[in-house]
Order: C-alpha cells, then structure tokens, then sequence
C-alpha cells in the first residue's frame, strides 16, 4: 500500500481515489454517513461485492426547515431515498447495481441500519476489524454520496494507527477509537 494522505478534501486528494487504494486490503467496512446514495455506492461496489461484512449506518443530513428538528422524522429516510431515485434516469446499469445491492443484503454481508436517537451528522470509515493490524480509520465532513466522495469540498482525517483507529477504552476518561465510536451508535437501542 502507497504512503496514504492524513488529510482527504477532493480537491488534492479525492476520498474516493483513498478507497480504490486500500479497499482491496480490506474485507470488512463499517460505514457511518448521515446520508447515501447510488452513485456514491457504484463506484465502490467491484471492490465492496468481495467483502465478507459491509456495516452501513446512515443516519440524515437536517434540510431546511428539518434543521430544526430534534428527532428525524419515523418514514426517514425512505422519503429522501425515494426523492432520490426519483431523479434518477433507470438504467440498466443502475438497475444491475441495485440487484448487486440486493444480493450483498441477501447474502447477510450488507446490513444497513438507520440511526434515529438524534441526527447523525458525523461521518466515518473504517476499514477492518478489531483483530487486524491494518485497521483504517477516516472521519470526516464527506457522506457516503457521490459528491462527498468526489466533488464537494471536505474535510476528511486518515488514521492508519490501527492502536488508534480499534481502541476500546476501559475508563469513562479514555478516548474512544473509530471503531467503538460505531460500534455504539451500531448497537444502540434506537439504532434499527
């Protein structure tokens, strides 16, 4: 693996280019993004249809007048999701990349939950587990999208320390590592 960036902004580095370079490492990657779409996931899914467990957490970006909100709404994000799709032109190969998705989902090797305690405006990546050397971290601004992957200025952090990135703190005091961060969001009882 090439020397990696710390920092990711799609404008001297694109998140999406990181990817194509560590995902072929990886076989595990858990996923918090306050929003996804399908362009965001078709230019990753070759590398991603190889991977034992895909943990997808997406909780919502607050659009004006929800900005105000406090809890996201019950149907969320199915109408967002919807609206999306709807804008969308049907293609086939759009529609291959949906059977593909369903397929991960079929398998048991993507499983997607919604995050409804409060918004989940953070983002982070993590690729590997907890018993890998190799763990990756990135946290960041950019969404689980194809803009936050290519085009939108970001502001993403890259930890390759895996002591850092699986760290499970003993003590209230101690720091948290990216993956315990998910971890607890990803078990959380209104996570569903």
């Amino acid at each position: 693996m090439s020397l990696l960036p710390k920092i990711i902004d799609n404008q001297r580095k694109k998140l999406i280019d990181v990817f194509n370079t560590i995902a072929s490492d990886y076989k595990q990657v858990s996923i918090a993004t306050g929003y996804w779409d399908l362009l965001g996931t078709q230019m990753i899914i070759d590398e991603f249809s190889r991977y034992k467990k895909i943990r997808l957490l997406i909780g919502r970006e607050p659009l004006i007048p929800r900005h105000k909100i406090l809890e996201p709404e019950p149907d969320y994000p199915d109408k967002d999701f919807f609206f999306d799709l709807e804008r969308l032109q049907p293609t086939q190969e759009l529609k291959n990349l949906v059977q593909q998705i369903k397929g991960l989902i079929h398998q048991g090797v993507l499983e997607v939950k919604v995050y409804r305690r409060s918004f989940l405006y953070a983002k982070c990546y993590v690729f590997g587990n907890y018993d890998s050397d190799k763990t990756i971290g990135i946290i960041g601004s950019s969404n689980f999208t194809k803009n936050g992957l290519t085009h939108n200025t970001e502001l993403n952090a890259l930890e390759s320390d895996h002591r850092i990135v699986t760290f499970s703190p003993k003590t209230k005091e101690q720091e948290v590592g990216h993956l315990y961060w998910f971890d607890q969001l990803w078990g959380d009882e209104k996570t569903e």
